[in-house]
């Protein structure tokens, strides 16, 4: 069902979202295809999870990256066969894995840090932390919103 004309305007907000969201997907794809990091975008935004949270369950990482623990697990598992990622047994809960980077993981994202950066770059050009501030702001809100 398409929304009436009265939220024309949130309509506008949601399709700048996905586009940014498209274009990111596209950004980082082209960096990892042209650097030969042979990896998908996928196994790219879980190493990032990892690279910021050092260790992390399945389902944490399935909860940060809005898809589910099934979906998750072929991507440790081929991130694990490259010897960039490893799990481990939680101590306080058995049938838990904690995934963390190995030392070739850590390796392997610092070599990726200066595209990373060049990403970041190219997103905040000619953008004021002021408008930065603002728009996560603004989307912090529409989240509480739809979760309250």
């Amino acid at each position: 069902m398409i929304p009436s004309k009265e939220f024309e305007h949130i309509r506008g907000v949601l399709d700048a979202i996905t586009g940014l969201r498209s274009a990111m997907r596209q950004f980082i794809s082209k960096i990892i295809k042209e650097g030969d990091y042979d990896i998908t975008y996928e196994m790219m935004q879980l190493l990032l999870v990892l690279w910021r949270g050092q260790e992390v369950n399945q389902q944490e990482i399935a909860n940060l990256l809005i898809k589910n623990k099934a979906s998750i697990t072929p991507l440790i598992d081929n991130l694990s066969k490259r010897k960039l990622v490893v799990r481990t047994e939680d101590p306080s809960d058995r049938r838990n894995k904690i995934i963390a980077l190995t030392k070739a993981g850590r390796e392997f994202m610092e070599a990726f840090m200066p595209a990373l950066d060049d990403f970041f770059r190219r997103i905040e050009s000619d953008i004021s932390l002021e408008e930065m501030e603002k728009v996560s702001q603004v989307i912090a809100k529409m989240r509480q919103n739809l979760t309250h």
